[in-house]
């Protein structure tokens, strides 16, 4: 099985903002206010299914690229906050921007690729590169 050899850091940078997060009320590792989405990776034999959540973002403001077997996700969202909202005693959660790179197990092909976005989830399907067999040759 795959595995991303910087999911140990990202693991450990959640867990650094998880315990002293609340010392402070903020993160103590932050990347200019970058979140990086969860995802699932999934595969099939045809394609690879990626699943991440991005919450609180519209369609259009979501970007899919692919290039070189790197699958990289960004997205934005912009809206003005008033500084003070009656009622809140403390506000965690914010609409950012958000970005991930992942590379991918097989080449695929972009062109036919498919992502859809709703209530927060954007699926993105890559269908697999068909290799061909190749050729028995007979030695003479």
């Amino acid at each position: 099985m795959w595995r991303d050899p910087f999911e140990e850091l990202r693991r450990l940078e959640r867990r650094l903002n998880r315990i002293f997060g609340e010392l402070w009320e903020r993160p103590v590792i932050s990347y200019a206010d970058i979140r990086e989405p969860f995802v699932d990776i999934q595969e099939t034999d045809k394609e690879i299914i990626v699943t991440a959540e991005i919450p609180g973002v519209e369609k259009e403001n979501i970007k899919v690229n692919v290039y070189d077997n790197t699958l990289e996700i960004s997205a934005s969202e912009s809206r003005e906050e008033e500084e003070k909202k009656k009622g809140y005693i403390r506000r965690e959660r914010k609409v950012g921007r958000f970005y991930r790179t992942i590379t991918l197990p097989y080449e695929v092909s972009p062109e036919k690729a498919k992502a859809t976005y709703k209530n927060g989830i954007l699926e993105i399907r890559l269908p697999k590169v068909e290799v061909e067999e190749g050729t028995i040759i007979k030695v003479e």
